[in-house]
């Protein structure tokens, strides 16, 4: 009887530790945009490694948690702009402190050198999209490119370890 109460324990937490390891990481992306006045017709300099003041940051990208674990990261985004469509690529960074290759006519990052690993393209106002990434440890940079809005703040990094 010991030893079957013994393999049925063992069971239980062979079956939990299976279920953990298969388990995905939840990031809830959310997508600011207070918008009033600002012009995004020329870029605002409020990119990653800018050291710029962020607070100013007529847009902005929020996540919960910034730490993941390896493996599969599904990514719950909310766009919760009244009237701006919206959008999340994935890209891989080294360091946070590299200035983004910009495309000045375009108004847009320039994705040509980035590693991008995966987006959710054209979020309606006040919708929601998920995107479920296999991610590795090292840091990511999640940011919008439609034309002028990374430049406006709106971008965030996770990191995974």
């Amino acid at each position: 009887m010991k030893l079957l109460k013994s393999l049925a324990a063992a069971a239980l937490v062979t079956g939990l530790l299976t279920s953990a390891a298969l388990a995905e990481t939840v990031v809830k992306v959310t997508l600011i945009d207070k918008m009033t006045d600002s012009d995004l017709s020329k870029p605002l300099g409020l990119g990653v490694g800018m050291k710029a003041d962020m607070s100013k940051a007529p847009m902005g990208v929020a996540v919960n948690p910034k730490l993941a674990t390896p493996g599969a990261v599904r990514l719950d985004v909310t766009n919760l702009a009244s009237s701006l469509v919206h959008e999340v690529q994935v890209a891989r960074i080294t360091d946070e402190s590299q200035v983004l290759t910009y495309d000045q006519s375009r108004n847009k990052v320039d994705t040509e050198g980035l590693e991008i690993l995966g987006s959710v393209a054209e979020i309606m106002p006040s919708k929601s999209a998920s995107l479920i990434i296999d991610l590795s440890p090292g840091k990511y940079l999640l940011f919008c490119n439609v034309a002028g809005h990374y430049m406006a703040g709106m971008w965030a990094i996770i990191e995974v370890k």
